[in-house]
């Protein structure tokens, strides 16, 4: 992607984070009421954003590298081909999950609308207006995206504040139970879902770390939006469908639009960034049409492939690259070096078997945090106790 002008990634990354899965998130934590759930968005977005700032945005734009090819200088080259599998196969799953999202939403406005709905067309309507993203010119691209992130980010304020004047505090006793560690622990996952793309965007800079804080700080700002409308949603409706909330809003045609269109400016990323992982693996340059297959694949996923541990997928996430960007944070930001290779690995692997262990712990400021301080310590411990070994750079 070949813009990286901070403005343009602050629309960019703001563009990723107004997405319909962002708000259905954020419904999740509605049992907390208004102000638990107002200050578990926070901390969960300032613990991500910090991951997703430092080892994996400005590192990155540091070294010239996508996020997943940095971590070539702590667990060498398989490393990379092992991340980049792991990545491409979220990914995938992100690009289905976000068509299945907006499907439904879709569905059910176009119900309440048109008495129309269908599965199979609403989603190739969002399959094909991805691959239209992915088909633009570069530069056109960003032009037409900047502009749609905009009339989205109008939208949003329009949709909040329709729910606002249309609702009524509502009492949520009747709620899922939900803990404070786990509800900022939904929060930190999501930005954590983000991290290996962030490189794929900042990696072409000569102002690692603006360019880098553009992108963070347009993710944060948007995504504690959509978490809080998510929240307000449950909160003043008693409704936790977002969609059913909307169909007997006043807002009808316009929320139908900025579903359809806050998904292609996320799912887009999705499916370019797991095309960029795939194409490092067989050595192509063909990063759009590796894409389009991308998208084809969600699209085929999302038809036929149940969504229902949506929740526990996001939680997978969570496991298995928090402890790969904390150790390259701890080995190249603290220590200036890497333990040897099988040493990373095994602190990896520690560090995926845990986050499930450490869920059962139930830490207030969520199971990521809890992650980052043990791993990061045993890490740095046992390279102080250890040969020390320095990173590669080539």
């Amino acid at each position: 992607m070949g813009n990286t002008k901070p403005s343009g990634l602050f629309l960019l990354w703001m563009g990723a984070a107004i997405s319909i899965a962002e708000i259905v998130t954020g419904t999740l934590i509605a049992p907390l009421g208004w102000k638990s759930g107002l200050l578990a968005i926070l901390i969960g977005h300032v613990i991500g954003c910090f991951v997703f700032l430092l080892p994996a945005g400005y590192l990155s734009a540091q070294q010239n590298k996508t996020a997943i090819q940095a971590t070539k200088t702590v667990f060498g080259q398989q490393g990379v081909w092992l991340f980049s599998m792991l990545n491409a196969l979220q990914l995938l799953g992100w690009t289905a999950v976000m068509i299945v999202n907006a499907q439904q939403a879709m569905n059910g406005l176009s119900k309440a609308l048109f008495n129309y709905r269908s599965v199979l067309v609403m989603s190739l309507i969002v399959a094909v207006l991805i691959v239209v993203w992915l088909l633009m010119d570069h530069d056109w691209l960003f032009k037409v995206n900047n502009v749609i992130v905009v009339l989205l980010a109008i939208g949003m304020v329009l949709m909040l504040w329709t729910i606002i004047k249309e609702g009524r505090l509502q009492n949520s006793a009747n709620l899922a139970p939900l803990s404070f560690g786990s509800a900022v622990e939904l929060n930190v996952t999501m930005a954590l879902s983000w991290l290996p793309l962030i490189g794929d965007y900042t990696q072409h800079t000569d102002r690692p770390f603006r360019t880098s804080m553009a992108s963070v700080s347009g993710y944060f700002i948007a995504s504690v939006a959509m978490f809080s409308l998510g929240l307000f949603t449950v909160i003043l409706t008693g409704q936790s469908d977002f969609t059913t909330v909307l169909s007997h809003s006043s807002m009808g045609m316009i929320a139908l639009l900025v579903i359809v269109f806050s998904t292609v400016t996320t799912t887009f990323m999705d499916a370019y960034s797991a095309a960029t992982n795939i194409a490092n693996l067989i050595k192509t340059k063909a990063v759009n049409l590796v894409a389009i297959g991308v998208t084809v694949l969600g699209l085929l996923i999302a038809l036929f492939v149940s969504m229902a541990y949506y929740q526990n997928f996001l939680y997978a996430i969570g496991a298995v690259f928090t402890p790969l960007f904390a150790i390259l944070f701890v080995s190249v930001f603290l220590m200036h070096q890497r333990l040897s290779l099988p040493l990373n690995f095994l602190w990896w692997l520690i560090g995926v078997v845990g986050y499930s262990w450490l869920q059962k712990l139930d830490f207030f400021l969520g199971t990521t945090f809890f992650l980052l301080l043990v791993l990061g310590l045993g890490v740095y411990l046992t390279g102080l106790a250890t040969k020390k070994y320095p990173l590669m750079t080539d």
